[in-house]
């Protein structure tokens, strides 16, 4: 169970000569693999109803504020509707900074449509790139698609309050990775990467992260060992 199972279950990376039909089957089975390692990643720390199941069914609907949103990962009960999700969304083939604006005006509704319905719900981003996307500097553009996509998505990310704007994440995280390829010498790897800081972390932190974000959002009902006691106020 990992990110790198994913990586590696959604097979080799098509070329930049591939018909964009296989281009485009690619990064849906990447971000489809995805979705249910990140999933499991987190029902291992303590979300045990996340949704997708390994091998079950994919994105589920829920009714935004601007209408039905389907949500890669969620977790919700029918008390409290959404409390947690991640979007999950994936650049795999050049040039890398072509569809860079529009996944970003995918995102901000996104937020938006969920936040107006859940405005204390987690909702959060994991934005994937290949090795490659952070390799494609030039004499005329010094900075990679990666870094930049790491600036521009650095501004919708951090939302601390359930008052701030909804078009923000409460975390976006990066993912860099080397892809399965015909290359035997290229081995795949998987890095994850603060949108804001920079920094990066391993995957343990990473959905430690979120469970952390969630808790200080719902201390009554916090995933883990940080449980409120409603009868003393204290942690136990």
């Amino acid at each position: 169970m990992s990110l790198l199972d994913a990586v590696l279950a959604a097979g080799v990376i098509p070329t930049n000569e591939a018909k964009q039909s296989s281009k485009k089957r690619y990064s849906e089975a990447l971000s489809q693999k995805l979705a249910q390692e990140v999933a499991a990643g987190l029902r291992a720390i303590g979300f045990s109803s996340i949704k997708p199941l390994t091998g079950g069914r994919g994105e589920k609907a829920f009714q935004g504020g601007l209408g039905p949103k389907r949500v890669d990962v969620s977790y919700a009960d029918e008390q409290h509707g959404l409390l947690m999700a991640v979007s999950i969304k994936t650049i795999t083939s050049e040039p890398f900074g072509k569809n860079l604006k529009n996944r970003f005006y995918d995102l901000c509704p996104e937020g938006i449509t969920l936040h107006l319905r859940f405005p204390y719900s987690v909702i959060c981003a994991l934005f994937c790139f290949p090795n490659a996307a952070n390799q494609d500097t030039t004499l005329a553009r010094t900075v990679s698609t990666f870094e930049r996509a790491r600036k521009l998505l650095s501004t919708i990310s951090g939302r601390q309050e359930y008052t701030d704007p909804g078009e923000k994440f409460e975390n976006v995280t990066m993912m860099l990775f080397n892809p399965v390829s015909t290359d035997k010498l290229s081995k795949p790897w998987v890095k994850l990467i603060d949108s804001i800081t920079n920094k990066e972390m391993t995957e343990a932190e990473y959905f430690d992260l979120l469970r952390q974000i969630f808790n200080r959002r719902n201390p009554h009902t916090a995933i883990g060992d940080d449980i409120l006691d409603v009868e003393d106020g204290e942690v136990e």
